[in-house]
């Protein structure tokens, strides 16, 4: 259950834009198991959340106004797509911002799946007809988790993953290792036995987490965020898509570098395409955002 709130100036871009002057990005919020949920919606000119809309979801401890974010929302309303920038709470009711790394973590990919759903419940009750999700980094496997877990409706009809994160726990170990001169091994270890006992719920104080040094993070979290079972690894929720998915790959990503060869190894999918932004980084600055939008405002109007 979860009530919806929309600023009065967002209900009036539906004036604006039957006018055919850009809007602003406009507030949404919701409320979500006693979380309040911060959303920014952008309409193009001339549509209103009738005409559909995708919903963006960021990576890694971040925020929907981040760069990539306010990009993609310009770029494609440029395009005449319209979507609404989510912040997954992350356990912070009406989060804003960079996830402050001070701050206990008690989130999880499950939460993440749950307010995703949320929202495409909200576009549903707003009138959208046909909705789509675009997730990048980190947001990009939750989305695929979504897509592969939660049943979507059918007015879910176009799923992005834009240089979506791989999991290899023993890249994680070497990362871990790299990052906060620590061994993994152990932590994991205590970790999964916490939960295995009941535990979850507990803190744990650990090197690291994420990006974050000496964090502190609930056993259930710091084990749901390496787990092995494909949850945190978008090559494999592939296949477990019932409905169209792109992949854009970013060809100089040097943040998830194997995602060309894991794609690459997957078996051939008619309901999956694969673009390339030749040259991108992982977060597609500069004029390749443009390609990033390109692709998606093609495969939106297909």
């Amino acid at each position: 259950m979860f009530i919806i709130r929309m600023t009065i100036a967002a209900l009036g871009c539906t004036i604006c834009c039957g006018l055919g002057v850009p809007a602003a990005a406009e507030s949404v919020r919701l409320s979500h198991e006693g979380r309040g949920l911060d959303g920014e919606l952008k309409l193009a000119a001339a549509k209103t959340v009738k005409d559909g809309l995708i919903i963006l979801v960021h990576g890694t401890l971040a925020h929907n106004r981040m760069e990539i974010m306010q990009a993609q929302q310009a770029l494609l309303a440029e395009r005449g797509v319209s979507s609404l920038a989510i912040s997954l709470s992350l356990g912070i009711s009406d989060r804003k911002g960079m996830y402050d790394c001070a701050q206990p973590h008690r989130h999880s990919n499950a939460q993440a799946v749950g307010e995703i759903a949320a929202w495409v419940e909200w576009a549903a009750q707003a009138g959208a007809g046909k909705i789509g999700l675009m997730g990048h980094s980190r947001g990009g496997a939750q989305v695929g988790l979504y897509a592969a877990s939660a049943a979507p409706p059918a007015s879910v009809q176009k799923i992005v993953l834009a240089a979506p994160t791989t999991f290899d726990r023993r890249r994680a170990a070497t990362d871990f290792q790299t990052r906060f001169k620590t061994e993994f091994a152990p932590v994991i270890a205590s970790a999964d036995a916490w939960v295995a006992q009941g535990r979850g719920d507990e803190m744990m104080a650990v090197p690291g987490f994420m990006y974050c040094p000496n964090a502190s993070v609930a056993a259930a979290t710091f084990a749901d965020y390496h787990a092995t079972d494909g949850r945190n690894d978008a090559p494999s929720l592939l296949g477990r898509i019932p409905r169209s998915v792109l992949v854009v790959v970013a060809g100089g990503d040097e943040i998830v570098a194997d995602l060309p060869a894991r794609l690459q190894a997957l078996p051939a999918a008619g309901l999956r395409r694969i673009v390339t932004v030749d040259g991108a980084d992982h977060f597609f600055k500069d004029l390749y955002g443009e390609d990033l939008a390109d692709a998606v405002a093609a495969y939106w109007q297909q």
